[in-house]
């Protein structure tokens, strides 16, 4: 199967090939970043489990920045601005890794208690 939009080889499963396009993922990745959605109806996607994580997670985390980052710094800034560098680092660095570890932690029990009640259902 080839990508229908820069003709390189990618992989379709078989109840995929009926699709009307198919798209590997720097292309899908190319129309993201240009916010241009109208070539991607009913087009299927090869996008390899690794890069879709970390382009997922990037994407996030820079929607994240962009939006939390101000209002952050608008309710904390006179605090920030008397902190050392080494402590602002050491502060923000915890806080970044508070809000990631108990957000998977939070995904994870959530999985798990849907997964318990599908186990009761059957």
């Amino acid at each position: 199967m080839q990508c229908s939009f820069c003709c390189k080889e990618i992989e379709c499963p078989k109840d995929i090939l009926n699709a009307k396009k198919h798209m590997c993922h720097v292309c899908f990745q190319d129309k993201i970043e240009k916010s241009s959605y109208e070539d991607l109806k009913d087009v299927h996607v090869d996008y390899p489990t690794e890069d879709f994580i970390e382009e997922t997670a990037n994407r996030m985390v820079n929607k994240m920045i962009d939006e939390v980052f101000p209002k952050l710094w608008s309710e904390r800034k006179n605090e920030l601005k008397e902190m050392s560098k080494k402590d602002l680092a050491y502060d923000m660095f915890g806080t970044g890794a508070y809000i990631a570890l108990s957000t998977l932690m939070k995904l994870l029990h959530q999985k798990e208690v849907k997964e318990q009640k599908e186990a009761k259902n059957t």
